[in-house]
């Protein structure tokens, strides 16, 4: 009797494809949820070049997005060469530098191997057709602070109300967002255009 097992189901990766420089040719699976992207060998991925940060970048999924974050590199990280300053959330097809080390960042989700079948929507566009969540004025005061890199106490002291209070309103948002922490509401809503 042959071993015949049931093939588990696949689920495809976005990745980052290298196709100049020292790294030409080599494709990173973006397979973790978070990971971080340097020239150290601890890290998540592994990119083995001098002018990469030994801790570069950290990449996220969120869902079904992509962010990518510098880390206060030496060289900067950017996103079709405009560098970036907070979390920058990835589409297909999109240039992404670590310093001069470019790679190209390709989401099976969204490519198509027949050019004609792939739609092609303005990200704007996209964004005024989803409802944005509505947060009120202060939910946008405590995710400022929470972008700021405040903590809890700070933000309740900048906007006289207690911890608990700012973590009621940070949970608030956590739930309008649909995310579970400070980084994925900030990131989210960095993406929705609310910050």
């Amino acid at each position: 009797m042959s071993d015949v097992r049931k093939a588990g189901r696949v689920v495809p990766v976005a990745t980052l494809h290298f196709g100049e420089g020292s790294q030409a040719g080599r494709t990173i699976r973006l397979d973790a949820e978070e990971g971080l992207l340097g020239r150290r060998e601890d890290n998540t991925y592994v990119v083995p070049d001098p002018r990469v940060s030994r801790v570069h970048a950290r990449i996220r999924r969120i869902g079904s997005a992509v962010l990518v974050e510098d880390l206060d590199s030496s060289a900067g990280t950017s996103v079709n060469g405009e560098r970036i300053t907070g979390p920058a959330s990835l589409t297909h097809g999109d240039r992404v530098g670590f310093g001069p080390v470019v790679a190209v960042f390709h989401d099976p989700l969204v490519a198509s191997t027949d050019e004609d079948d792939t739609l092609v929507l303005s990200m704007s566009k996209v964004l005024e057709d989803i409802e944005s969540p509505q947060l009120s004025p202060r939910q946008l005061e405590v995710l400022r602070g929470m972008a700021e890199g405040k903590t809890n106490g700070q933000i309740g002291e900048a906007l006289g109300v207690t911890e608990r209070t700012v973590k009621a309103y940070a949970q608030e948002i956590f739930d309008k967002l649909g995310t579970r922490n400070r980084a994925g509401a900030v990131a989210e809503a960095s993406r929705l255009g609310l910050l």
